[in-house]
């Protein structure tokens, strides 16, 4: 019989460290002469170069078994079973049951397979060898790259906006001089409050050339993305949250799910790899920590029609109804005819639909600014006297809500991991059993398909459950920085905006009224990082 054949070569980036005997051209060599020999024809070629064995979707890969499905060609030529792939479950899946049920043949040269023969009891003992080696790989392959991070080496593609990547290599990045000024501004105008899309809107209003525009202006290639020629809001988010501005390089933030499967997911903070100080930073740490602190809160206040955001836009809810509070400017005439302007505040909810919504909580702006710098100094006094006890409690509070979600939490990240290795355990005990003919082909293929379906959620999902609980263990570290802080400021004599925003998630403001003749008021202050302290 005379086949029509496909000739298979594959080299990934690891296998070009072992020469040329795993080289394209040396394939090539090998399988037509193989194939010329037999005196059979060469359909096509299918190449897939620089890609790994562990995953099957490959382009040329698959325009193989498309013209296998097609009836193209009905014999698969390869140097040996790693050129295939180094998945023995996949390998499985075609050798055992796609190719045989669409009458393709398929040969590993020098592994001496051939599934026109019977005698093929090695091959699923090769295939596991091979893919032992693709692990071995990939735990070097990865050691290495935690071991560059560890160093500062920076290994990403581009350098982030505000830097150059220096070909020296140390430090990793250097100041662009045209880039940076935007980046720190970036920061002042979140650290007043401003949210990102109305940073976004500014900087595109003044024509300044967004990140992705600018980089191929510098290297002199048109952006074949149309779409990024503009700031956006995600654009100055990723921004903010990038600690290359303050000297350090954070890598290893992504990883895949395992060798086999390549699929990119966010890894736990805690495997994250940070070099601290590799380079010069663009912006201080404290305005760093002021607009990281922020979070993904929008604008923090509304600006008036002058432009302008008042003192407490954004800060003041009222306590009755939820709504935020207005600011007013309110003027009286005295009998001597002087005119007095005050600044106050009033409810949303009154101000739009009267008292029918809810009261109107006005309140004078002087008299939220000497509350909160009394509780400030009040809040020094207590640390400087007790800094310890003053944590202490203040630990005892947030501990209190968090123990149990986090009990919660912990948990379920146990019994998620647990479930994944039991899934590991159950795919490759699927395979045995299917080369061995203890499960119809057809019923094993179903299972495994749902089997990696749960094994890729649940991965997903583990390394999202494993970021939340890094988060809720750095109870200290904030209420550290909160008394750092509160000790900064204890001697100012007037409040601005950048420090409210630094110090103050909210204020809740209570209605007024007469108790024993005495006006009262309630008003609560939640801190940053704290939350109330009494």
């Amino acid at each position: 019989m005379t086949y029509q054949v496909g000739a298979y070569l594959r080299l990934s980036r690891d296998d070009e460290r072992d020469g040329e005997s795993l080289s394209i051209e040396n394939q090539r060599s090998i399988v037509t002469d193989y194939i010329t020999k037999k005196g059979w024809v060469l359909v096509d070629t299918y190449i897939d170069d620089g890609l790994t064995g562990t995953n099957f979707d490959r382009p040329q890969f698959q325009r193989m078994i498309d013209d296998v499905r097609n009836g193209r060609i009905n014999c698969v030529v390869v140097k040996d079973l790693s050129r295939f792939g180094r998945n023995y479950i996949q390998i499985g899946e075609y050798t055992d049951y796609l190719f045989p049920t669409l009458g393709c043949r398929f040969i590993a040269i020098n592994d001496g397979i051939d599934t026109l023969e019977k005698e093929n009891e090695l091959m699923p003992f090769k295939n596991l060898v091979n893919e032992w080696y693709s692990r071995d790989q990939s735990k070097k392959v990865k050691s290495a790259k935690i071991a560059r991070a560890k160093n500062g080496f920076f290994m990403g593609a581009y350098a982030p906006y505000g830097y150059i990547k220096n070909e020296q290599r140390q430090p990793p990045l250097l100041i662009d001089e045209y880039a940076a000024p935007i980046v720190r501004r970036i920061f002042e105008m979140r650290a007043t409050g401003m949210g990102y899309r109305t940073i976004a809107t500014q900087l595109n209003d003044e024509k300044i050339i967004p990140p992705r525009e600018y980089y191929y202006n510098s290297i002199g290639k048109p952006n074949p993305k149309k779409g990024l020629r503009s700031w956006s809001d995600v654009v100055v988010r990723e921004i903010l949250k990038n600690e290359a501005y303050i000297g350090n390089i954070v890598q290893m933030r992504k990883g895949t799910i395992s060798y086999k499967n390549k699929t990119q997911v966010n890894r736990p903070e805690e495997e994250w790899v940070r070099a601290e100080g590799t380079h010069e930073p663009i912006v201080s740490l404290v305005l760093w920590e002021t607009a990281r602190k922020l979070g993904d809160r929008g604008t923090v206040g509304k600006s008036n029609k002058d432009g302008e955001i008042s003192l407490f836009s954004g800060l003041l809810k009222c306590g009755d109804c939820g709504r935020s509070m207005k600011f007013v400017r309110d003027s009286n005439t005295r009998k001597d005819g002087h005119r007095n302007n005050h600044h106050a505040y009033i409810c949303c909810g009154y101000s739009q639909g009267g008292k029918a919504i809810c009261s109107p909580h006005r309140t004078l702006e002087s008299i939220f600014s000497d509350l909160i710098l009394g509780d400030i100094r009040e809040k020094a006094q207590m640390i400087s006297l007790d800094q310890d006890a003053v944590i202490a409690e203040i630990k005892r509070k947030k501990q209190a809500d968090i123990t149990t979600e986090q009990k919660a939490m912990e948990k379920k990240l146990q019994s998620l991991r647990h479930r994944l290795s039991e899934l590991e355990r159950l795919i490759s005990k699927l395979y045995e059993e299917m080369v061995l003919g203890d499960i119809p082909r057809e019923m094993v293929l179903d299972m495994m398909d749902k089997y990696k379906k749960e094994q890729k959620e649940k991965s997903i999902l583990a390394a999202q459950l494993a970021e939340q609980l890094t988060h809720s263990q750095e109870v200290e570290h904030d209420i550290r920085e909160w008394v750092s802080l509160i000790q900064g400021s204890k001697d100012i004599k007037r409040l601005d905006r950048e420090l409210l925003i630094k110090l103050v998630e909210k204020i809740v403001v209570g209605q007024k009224s007469m108790v024993d003749g005495v006006e009262r008021q309630e008003i609560t202050i939640i801190y940053n990082l704290v939350g109330r302290i009494d």
